[in-house]
């Protein structure tokens, strides 16, 4: 009990100077809303540079093998792992994948590469007719 009565004492006296700080003109929580507009609007976020990209219309990179097999057998898969837990699916999946034999990672394989070909060609189109010229970071494979 000593430290609540403490507690009430400071409380009552942080509303009592945040009542004076209001009332000569001052803002509460304005730091703190400065500080989530400052990184909401943060010129290197994930957010705003995945807007970017789409809207310059630059094309989606290609799943690969695994990500076929993944999007293929997720069902079969979260049942074996009791879980749609990503982790756990993820886990899972890559263990069966590596124990795949080559022959049976092929048809994935095959896809992906026709896949990865058309975004090639789908990412030179976009490049010959101007996109990605003000952006010099272009990732390439």
């Amino acid at each position: 009990k000593p430290y609540g009565k403490k507690a009430e004492a400071l409380k009552k006296e942080y509303e009592q100077k945040m009542a004076d700080f209001v009332a000569a003109g001052g803002v509460k929580g304005k730091r703190k809303a400065e500080k989530a507009e400052a990184k909401a609007s943060k010129v290197g976020s994930k957010k705003a540079r995945k807007e970017a990209r789409a809207a310059s219309g630059q094309p989606k990179k290609p799943p690969t093998g695994y990500w076929l097999y993944l999007k293929e057998n997720r069902d079969a898969i979260e049942k074996e792992a009791g879980s749609k837990t990503p982790t756990l699916v993820a886990s899972l999946a890559g263990k069966k994948w590596k124990a795949l034999s080559d022959a049976q990672k092929k048809p994935f394989e095959v896809k992906a590469a026709k896949a990865k070909a058309e975004y090639q060609k789908a990412v030179d189109e976009w490049k010959k007719n101007g996109g990605g010229q003000e952006e010099g970071d272009e990732e390439e494979e």
